[in-house]
């Protein structure tokens, strides 16, 4: 439209629109962001605890005389990896991810150490039996909008369930 032979200004208007939208659209950002490092976070973990799942399962020692001390320490000579060596690979497949887990309060071992050296040797000898490796994370959100709408912090859980190889 024109007025008094010239185009007629709009500037003010789109600046305004602007100005009330902005603060929507960086907080959507924010919150996309947020949920995007939920979900890295979930696959790592999940990652993690498979991985460790998985070298829970294997024979821990190949020699012919087979030492374990029941119940402190299996040592280094006995078929059934321990507890803390397994919470151990946990805590190594996420190194490098931004978080960490604390072994033994968020990482859960099912059957625990003794129980996987009396299925190993007892009467009757049970070598292919379930092993779960279960972890938990507390994810604590940076946009306040999305962790008052979903919750802060977010307990993350993950678990792997392995027939053992020994």
């Amino acid at each position: 439209m024109r007025e008094n032979g010239r185009p007629k200004r709009k500037g003010g208007q789109a600046l305004a629109e602007m100005a009330v939208m902005v603060p929507f659209l960086v907080i959507g950002m924010m919150g996309f962001l947020d949920l995007g490092r939920a979900f890295y976070y979930q696959i790592s973990l999940t990652n993690a605890v498979r991985e460790a799942t998985r070298y829970g399962i294997q024979n821990a020692y190949f020699g012919l005389a087979p030492a374990c001390v029941i119940p402190t320490n299996l040592g280094p000579s006995c078929p059934v990896p321990p507890d803390d060596a397994i919470c151990a690979h946990v805590v190594q497949e996420l190194a490098g991810s931004g978080f960490n887990v604390t072994c033994p309060g968020d990482v859960t071992i099912l059957p625990d150490q003794q129980g996987r050296f009396t299925n190993y040797t007892g009467a009757p000898q049970q070598t292919q039996y379930q092993l779960t490796v279960a972890g938990t994370y507390k994810f604590h959100f940076i946009t306040p909008i999305i962790s008052n709408l979903i919750g802060d912090p977010l307990t993350l859980r993950s678990s792997a369930e392995m027939r053992t190889d020994y």
